[in-house]
Parts: C-alpha cells; structure tokens; sequence
C-alpha cells in the first residue's frame, strides 16, 4: 500500500481496483486467522480469570484454550463463525480500502504532498474504517453469537442468527455494540494507516541505499514487518473497546451461554466498563489482548501485503483493458 498511498495526488486509483484488492485481501485473511478471532471472543467473553492458577475458569491460557476446544467441539470449532465472518471480512475490506483512497485522493488535490503527513493518513483511516464498520457491522454481531457457543449449540448456521435476532430483538439488535465498536475501529483504522505510512517510510529509508533507482516498492518483507508492527500498535491502543463491544452485543444472548462461566450482565457502554473493572480489576478491560495481538499483528501483516499483491494484480488488469 505505499506505493499506492504514496503517489495517491498523482495517479488517480479506481474505485474498483483499490476495493476489489482490499475485499480479497480480507477473504483471505479471514480464513487463516479465523482461529486467533474465536479464542480472543472466548477470552472476552470469559469473567473468571484467564489464568493456570484460576479452579473455576474454562479458558486458562492459549495452548490450553486450543486443547480443549478441540477435544470438546473438534477442530470445526476453530473456525466457528467464518462464514459470517468472510462475509463482514469481504464488506469490510471492499469498504475500507475504497473509501480510504477516495478520501486521500480528494485531500491531496489541494497541496501537494498533502497525503504524506500522518494526521493525513489518520483522518482517510477513521474515513475508510466508519464506512466499513457501519455496511458490515451485522455480520460481525452474528459472528460473535456462533463463536459464543460451544457444542450445545443453539443456533446450526448463519441465516438462522439473522433469523432468531429480527424475530426476538428488531433490528436495532444487529447494530447492539455499535458506538463503542465504530469509535474502536475507527481509531484502530486511523493508526494503522498512519503506523503503516510511517514505518514503511523508515524501513524505505533505512534501505535507500540497497535499492536501484528505480525500485520505489517495499518488498514483501519489509511491507509484512510493516504491517505486522502496526497491527499490534493500533490494537494495543484500542483494546479495551474491542471486550466491551463483544460484552454488549452478548447482552440479549447471555442466558444461553451455559457452561462458560459466571455470566456478565451490563447495560450500556460506561456500565460495561465500570463492572468490569469493578469485578475483574482495570486488567480485565485488556482480556485475551495476546491471543488479539497476535491476530492483530498476522492479520493486519498479511492484510497490507495481500492487498499491495492484489492491487498490482488488479491494476495490471484494469490497464490492460484500457
């Protein structure tokens, strides 16, 4: 995406190749980290501590958690909820990246070198990122219910969340969680965008002197390192968010959530995080943050990377055609 973001004033990207490069990018990220996504839902979602020393917590550590998940619901349970989530992955990307691109192409119309600052950079992330979260913001409460589950399960398949939710909770139920999900994505959206211009920027820099003169491009290492850096920074920074929203939108689901423990009950965002500091002391607002961070560093690394591949490859093809 540096090259992209980079000459962003001077060569007008379409919306289609930027979109169609970052709804791929989020297909297949989405299947290869799907894992880190269930076992971070089950951390947040889990009052009891998430330690080897805790008798009464089901979830104690990540190697722990994965044994026996898949002795208790088999290897299928990792990827719990993928369908929905490809869905909120492929509306999400598509959203994001188009949006992100339109924005710094229109912002950089009237000075140039505008889009190389990072306040620039962060304001096209928080643009791009409330856009995807608001068109696919459903997808991910519906995730959320079947990842919650465990082999008593009570909803089989996707179209049957929908279903239920409509039925017994209106619409509204698809956007519970919302306010504090889009201020969370939004920021996370912004930073990483900036962490990312910014570190590719110093990794070029340091390599200015290994490259030809005409290699403007990060190679694919250096474009992961990049991205796997900022996903953890962004993250790290929005964490807390990231367990409220998933406590909220469990709200209307919790008494069906038998055999996971003490079930937490709120309402509201501020009643969410008072309890759970009250409850679980101010660490508790950062549960399951490993298992996140690795999610966070592999999925934003390999997101940028797949979507600079995808984006050369859907660029070519667009040209071609011209």
């Amino acid at each position: 995406m540096m090259s992209n973001i980079k000459n962003a004033a001077d060569h007008r990207k379409t919306w289609f190749t930027n979109s169609a490069a970052g709804a791929c990018s989020g297909i297949f990220t989405r299947t290869v980290c799907q894992p880190f996504d269930v076992l971070k839902i089950r951390f947040q979602l889990q009052v009891e501590p998430l330690s080897k020393n805790s008798k009464n917590s089901t979830y104690k550590s990540i190697s722990q958690s994965i044994s026996l998940i898949l002795r208790e619901e088999g290897v299928n349970a990792l990827w719990k909820g993928l369908i929905p989530g490809q869905l909120l992955s492929f509306t999400y990307g598509l959203t994001q990246f188009g949006m992100y691109q339109m924005s710094l192409a229109y912002l950089s119309k009237n000075e140039n070198e505008l889009n190389q600052t990072s306040s620039i950079h962060f304001i096209c992330g928080v643009c791009g990122t409330s856009t995807a979260t608001l068109t696919s913001y459903p997808f991910d409460v519906v995730r959320t219910r079947l990842v919650a589950q465990k082999s008593n399960q009570i909803y089989s398949n996707m179209r049957e969340v929908f279903t239920s939710i409509y039925k017994t909770q209106g619409l509204f139920a698809y956007y519970r969680g919302f306010f504090p999900n889009l201020i969370q994505n939004s920021l996370q959206g912004g930073f990483m965008f900036m962490f990312y211009n910014r570190i590719s920027k110093l990794f070029s820099t340091n390599t200015s002197n290994n490259k030809t003169s005409n290699d403007d491009y990060l190679n694919g290492l250096k474009q992961f390192s990049s991205g796997f850096l900022s996903g953890i920074a962004s993250k790290t920074l929005v964490y807390p968010l990231d367990v409220v929203k998933k406590r909220l939108q469990l709200q209307d689901f919790i008494h069906s959530r038998d055999g996971f423990g003490e079930k937490f009950i709120c309402n509201g965002l501020w009643n969410c995080v008072r309890l759970t500091i009250k409850e679980e002391s101010f660490l508790g607002l950062f549960k399951g943050l490993s298992p996140s961070l690795l999610k966070a560093g592999f999925v934003t690394a390999l997101h940028l990377t797949v979507y600079e591949q995808m984006y050369t490859f859907f660029d070519a093809l667009v040209n071609s055609n011209n």
